[in-house]
């Protein structure tokens, strides 16, 4: 009688491991199987990597895609960035916004077309990006108001969450799982994910940003961002604080509403006192920043169409 409960018991026990493992397994499949992104965004992702690359060899490799470089020139002649004349070439544009702006550009612009997919309606891809561009936007803010160079950590913000696309893409039936817990349990995507399965949203960026070979700090930042300090760990740049910048931001932005990113919606955000230990700023700096924040989004509709 014992002997056959205590059967049964690790029946269910290692039918939980094989389904955890499974997902773990499925979801590296599923990563070796996504497109290698655009020529021009892989030698760029070449260019980054070497610090005695030049603006001219960057300008060269952006120009020998036309479409890319079309994109980029309407995004960058657009509100969102608001130059005071014209850009006519890749090359002018790089003088204005700086070589590793442009680049980064380019990498999202290549993500973008990538991961593009059907809106199923369940997951509404618009809110989503809108929640993406906004924490970019407000990390390059906070980056600023701190002292810290804001070039690094817009691409990191923007692509923080990209773990949740591929999820709705590749691997929907345990998406499905996730959104139907969140709306069930009112938790966090997150914790939802957590509660399910071995993997999350933030491994799965990490493994895709590996396998696209994103800068390390890009990597970190998807990596990391949902963890404190001392739980970081892995790589060479885990303690950067870039990492926190975009912790705060993507807070600030669920704060602020703007957009959606998978969490059920009747939480209410809010920070935490760890969040700005490592920087200048308390609550009401992030608060006033957020109007700032939700500013800058009516300019940032361009972008947004090119994610769509």
């Amino acid at each position: 009688m014992i002997g056959d409960l205590i059967f049964k018991l690790l029946k269910i026990v290692l039918k939980g491991f094989v389904m955890e493992l499974g997902s773990i397994q499925k979801a590296i499949q599923k990563i070796k199987e996504l497109p290698t992104l655009p020529t021009v965004a892989t030698k760029v992702n070449v260019l980054l990597n070497d610090p005695k690359s030049s603006a001219s060899q960057l300008s060269e490799v952006i120009e020998y895609d036309q479409s890319i470089t079309a994109k980029l020139l309407k995004l960058v002649n657009s509100a969102f960035y608001s130059l005071p004349k014209k850009v006519t070439n890749i090359q002018q544009a790089i003088a204005l916004l700086g070589y590793k702006t442009i680049s980064h550009i380019v990498l999202t612009l290549s993500v973008f077309d990538t991961l593009k997919v059907e809106n199923a309606g369940v997951f509404d891809r618009a809110e989503f990006w809108r929640h993406s561009i906004a924490t970019a936007i407000c990390s390059m803010k906070i980056a600023e108001v701190s002292g810290y160079g804001n070039e690094d950590v817009f691409i990191g913000a923007l692509l923080h969450d990209i773990g949740k696309v591929f999820l709705d893409a590749f691997m929907h039936e345990e998406f499905m799982e996730i959104i139907n817990y969140v709306t069930e349990k009112k938790c966090t995507f997150f914790e939802a994910e957590k509660a399910i399965f071995e993997v999350d949203h933030a491994m799965i960026g990490e493994w895709i940003s590996r396998y696209w070979q994103f800068p390390i700090l890009t990597v970190a930042i998807i990596k990391h961002h949902h963890q404190k300090l001392d739980e970081r760990k892995g790589l060479a740049c885990s303690g950067d604080v870039s990492i926190d910048i975009v912790r705060l931001a993507d807070a600030v932005v669920r704060v602020g509403k703007v957009g959606k990113n998978g969490d059920s919606t009747e939480i209410e955000p809010a920070f935490t006192k760890e969040m700005f230990r490592r920087l200048p700023l308390d609550e009401k700096d992030v608060l006033l920043l957020l109007e700032d924040v939700k500013k800058e989004m009516k300019k940032a509709e361009m972008l947004l169409s090119f994610a769509l």
